[in-house]
């Protein structure tokens, strides 16, 4: 017995609500067939639209379904492959009894609820379905990454082998962001576990988060491979796709930039065997502009990173001919162009410093900077930012500070180059000036001052000699070399450790002296300078202390203000001192004039220094030397002397006149003495006491000639005694 359907009842079943639960139902079971029955019949087309399919299947067939089945579907959907059916009865068999005893306005808001999320749209292009399949492809690729970020999944759906082949769109994509991504976790396995971004954040505007994301885990061993297998592909394919609104391979030249700073050698190693981007002359210029700001931005200053830069150096110019444009240098010189900019590390800036230019006359310039820096470097560790902002902001002061210190280095081992080190570094400093114009604002005169100065601090005698006295046109004038040779007698003589003009430091301060003076230069300073040191080596023949417990020095000698007194303390010190009195007049002579003493303390010294050593004399119990300086160098000269002095003559009369050796016999006359036979001893003895006396007396009278009459009675009193004494020992 056979049944018909009510229509009544079956357009109740297959009401709008019920078709698109139906549609849902389908889906999520991925019945492709059954969904091809719903989508080609009359009743869903009356009810519904494509793009409510596209959207039901997009969000309800299940993300592990074959794509393989679905994707053909989607396909007839986009070309509306599909025929009109009138197949009421078939579909109402198709609804399972949970929809198909739904109550009308329950399923039409059930239906309401399912479709209500509207992050599942997808659009329709009844004229384009390439782009209607690329656009439901895509919409389904973003919501299973959402979802599970599963790229295996992913990549089944841009894989599927279905007759009809995907959009070159979506294939475009697989080449250039799938497979990329996928080479990079099977390189970097354990990157997975950490933040990732979502495939929909690749196609943004700006690679550049993606690019740092995808180099993070690069070394030196493994950039080349990144590069080709996932850097070029990803970055190939954002140009493709945003073509003239952004420059997609800046983002990787930038990131090679800021690698420069800790990992050179990532970049060393890409450039040496990457040409850059193939087929994009505008990208090879900027991958040379990139390897230039890599050479500036490297911080080290040691000869292996030296050589580094000039291989990436050779090789920007070699890439420039890959490129089919070539780079016209600027109408301004570079030196115009970074005028402009008042802070030197902004004009470091990538990638707008002029320096980073792609142009011929910039890799000549890098060039000839890495070579100075490296010259630079083998003294004083110099990294090539520096060298190039001491060349383009820096003043004249702060180029010639550079090379002083230099030219003196860091330490003491500067003071043992060779001549061979100090002529290599002469030539570079004027390769700096001349040629790489590093030291441009220096005149050849700042270069060999400042040379100079340091031959003569570190006493390489021999080679100042070479450069600067014997050549027929010397570099420096001889003024300019008097200069340096009294600067560095100075430091030399207050730098030495004892006196002796044979040894150390204080023969240094010889050598450089006897440089000018006395065959090629006379002058009072350079004079000065010689009677100095030969007041000081004559000093060094004595024992002498002017600081409690520390060795007399040069530089004691020259800070102190009293020349005589140093020689009142060498007489203290040194008992047979005063017989050498002319040696100590010279030596006091020399100090005054060596110490750039007024002339005026000229005047007197012979007899200071004299009274000196007679009281010295007097000291040791030398009378008759006493007596001879006062008679022959004294008195001789009473009238020369100052009218101060005059003063101290009488009493240096009146000292010896008076004095009684502490060793004296006593010849005073006893009890039985007139009746004592006398030997021919005590006949001596009396003879050379009565000649002392004489002898005093004479000094007492002097000392009554010139002494002020208040003193009279007392010098006379003690005459008038030895005159007694006299008369007594004459007698007897």
């Amino acid at each position: 017995m056979s049944t018909t359907s009510n229509p009544a009842s079956m357009d109740q079943d297959l009401s709008r609500a019920k078709l698109v639960l139906l549609a849902v139902y389908l889906a999520s079971a991925t019945k492709t067939d059954e969904l091809r029955t719903l989508f080609g019949s009359s009743d869903w087309n009356g009810a519904a639209t494509q793009q409510l399919a596209l959207k039901i299947l997009l969000k309800f067939v299940p993300e592990t379904a074959d794509p393989n089945y679905y994707l053909s579907l989607v396909s007839d959907i986009a070309y509306l492959r599909f025929e009109r059916t009138d197949n009421g009865e078939e579909l109402v068999s198709l609804l399972p009894d949970a929809i198909r005893l739904l109550d009308h306005d329950i399923a039409a808001k059930v239906a309401e609820n399912l479709l209500s999320d509207a992050t599942a749209a997808v659009e329709f292009y009844e004229d384009d379905p390439q782009l209607t399949i690329a656009t439901w492809v895509f919409a389904r690729i973003y919501s299973i990454d959402a979802s599970f970020s599963m790229l295996e999944l992913i990549g089944a759906i841009v894989s599927a082998d279905v007759a009809e082949p995907l959009p070159e769109t979506v294939l475009q994509w697989r080449d250039g962001v799938l497979r990329p991504l996928q080479q990079f976790y099977v390189y970097y396995p354990s990157v997975a576990d950490r933040k990732r971004y979502h495939l929909e954040e690749y196609t943004s505007a700006d690679p550049k988060p993606i690019v740092e994301y995808l180099l993070q885990p690069t070394t030196a061993k493994t950039i080349n491979r990144d590069v080709a297998t996932i850097i070029t592909p990803y970055l190939d394919y954002i140009a493709t796709v945003s073509p003239g609104k952004i420059k997609p391979w800046n983002s990787f030249f930038e990131w090679l930039v800021i690698t420069t700073a800790t990992q050179f050698p990532i970049v060393i190693e890409l450039v040496k065997h990457w040409n850059g981007p193939e087929g994009n002359s505008n990208a090879l210029i900027d991958y040379v502009s990139a390897i230039i700001a890599s050479c500036y931005q490297c911080s080290e200053a040691t000869s292996q990173y030296f050589e580094a830069m000039h291989v990436l150096q050779k090789r920007g110019s070699y890439v420039v001919n890959l490129a089919d444009i070539t780079p016209v240098d600027d109408d301004k010189s570079i030196e115009d162009q970074l005028a402009s900019y008042t802070d030197s590390d902004s004009a470091f800036n990538f990638p707008h410093s002029p320096l980073y230019q792609a142009t011929p006359s910039n890799l000549y310039l890098l060039d000839h900077l890495i070579i100075s820096a490296a010259m630079i470097s083998v003294y004083v560790p110099t990294s090539l930012q520096s060298i190039t902002k001491l060349r383009f902001f820096g003043t004249q002061q702060t180029q010639l500070q550079f090379l002083v210190n230099v030219v003196r280095g860091n330490g003491r081992e500067y003071a043992y180059r060779d001549d061979s080190n100090w002529r290599t570094l002469r030539s570079g400093a004027r390769y700096l000036k001349n040629k790489s114009y590093v030291l441009a604002k220096l005149s050849d005169a700042d270069i060999d001052n400042a040379f100079l100065s340091a031959l003569l601090d570190f006493g390489r005698i021999g080679l100042v000699r070479e450069i600067y006295i014997d050549p027929l046109q010397p570099p420096l004038e001889l003024g300019d070399v008097e200069k340096h040779v009294l600067k560095a007698f100075r430091d030399h003589y207050d730098g030495a450790s004892n006196c002796n003009a044979t040894r150390g430091s204080l023969k240094t301060a010889s050598q450089v002296l006897q440089l000018i003076y006395p065959s090629m230069l006379k002058t009072e300073n350079l004079e000065k300078a010689d009677l100095l040191l030969k007041a000081t080596h004559e000093l060094s023949k004595y024992s002498l202390v002017l600081v409690q417990g520390v060795p007399l020095s040069p530089l004691q000698v020259r800070i102190n203000n009293d020349p005589e007194q140093i020689i009142s303390q060498l007489l203290q010190f040194n008992e047979k001192a005063y017989l050498q009195v002319d040696e100590m007049i010279s030596i006091t002579m020399n100090l005054i004039r060596g110490l750039e003493k007024s002339l005026d303390a000229l005047h007197g010294v012979e007899f200071r220094v004299i009274r000196m050593c007679v009281y010295a004399a007097l000291a040791a119990d030398d009378f008759s030397t006493a007596y001879d300086y006062c008679m022959t160098r004294l008195w001789s000269h009473a009238d020369e002397i100052n009218t101060h002095d005059q003063d101290l003559l009488w009493q240096v009369f009146f000292a010896a006149g008076r004095y009684v050796s502490p060793n004296a016999i006593s010849l005073s006359p006893s009890p039985g003495f007139r009746s004592a036979t006398q030997t021919p001893m005590m006949v001596l003895q009396l003879n050379n006491q009565i000649k002392c006396l004489q002898l005093q007396m004479e000094l007492l009278s002097r000392a009554l000639d010139i002494c002020p009459e208040q003193h009279m009675f007392e010098i006379l009193n003690i005459w008038q005694d030895f005159e007694l004494q006299v008369a007594q020992y004459s007698a007897k």
